[in-house]
């Protein structure tokens, strides 16, 4: 595997194990949440918010992404260019509050943060800040891609390669709620 999808990091920062099931099977069907956020997700919820917050630039909706230099690929769901700066835009189901995204909810700081990293390095800018949209509550939370969540990322990103490069299961999570509702429950290693 060339890169890795960025969306699979979010899912080793929420099971390590999961992801590297994923990755390796290639298969799971869609979960509910996945179909739920493909439902509802909309360039009116991003268009509305960008414009409420007054962030000014050129908008691009699912704008491709990568970066060679991590080997990771994907497509925000917007990014807004003002010059050599920009403003990251990720709808999700369900965040929490700004505490939880560093806490319960951390894969998708983790996921944000690589789409930072991606942003800077193929469009050639810098990423001032991340703002998700709690599609359920209808708000926003508002993040900087501080040196310590990319540092974070990048040791993410080479545990994750390591495990698949070496054809080695990682840990599983330590949240056993998590394990409740996975695809691969029945046949993950102990």
């Amino acid at each position: 595997m060339d890169y890795i999808p960025i969306s699979m990091i979010k899912e080793y920062t929420y099971c390590p194990r999961q992801a590297y099931l994923k990755i390796m099977m290639m298969k799971e069907p869609p979960t509910e949440s996945m179909k739920y956020a493909k439902q509802t997700q909309n360039t009116e919820t991003i268009t509305k918010t960008i414009k409420e917050l007054g962030i000014q630039g050129e908008v691009k909706l699912e704008a491709p992404v990568k970066s060679t230099s991590l080997g990771i690929v994907g497509r925000t769901d917007a990014v807004v260019i003002n010059g050599n700066r920009a403003v990251i835009i990720e709808t999700k189901l369900n965040t929490g509050s700004k505490k939880k995204l560093y806490t319960k909810y951390n894969h998708i700081l983790a996921q944000a943060t690589a789409y930072a990293i991606a942003v800077e390095e193929t469009m050639k800018v810098t990423v001032d800040k991340i703002i998700i949209i709690n599609q359920e509550k209808q708000t926003t939370i508002t993040i900087k891609p501080t040196p310590n969540l990319r540092t974070w990322i990048k040791r993410t990103i080479q545990d994750m390669k390591k495990h698949i490069q070496n054809q080695e299961p990682p840990p599983k999570t330590t949240n056993k709620a998590k394990c409740k509702a996975c695809y691969f429950k029945d046949i993950c290693p102990p």
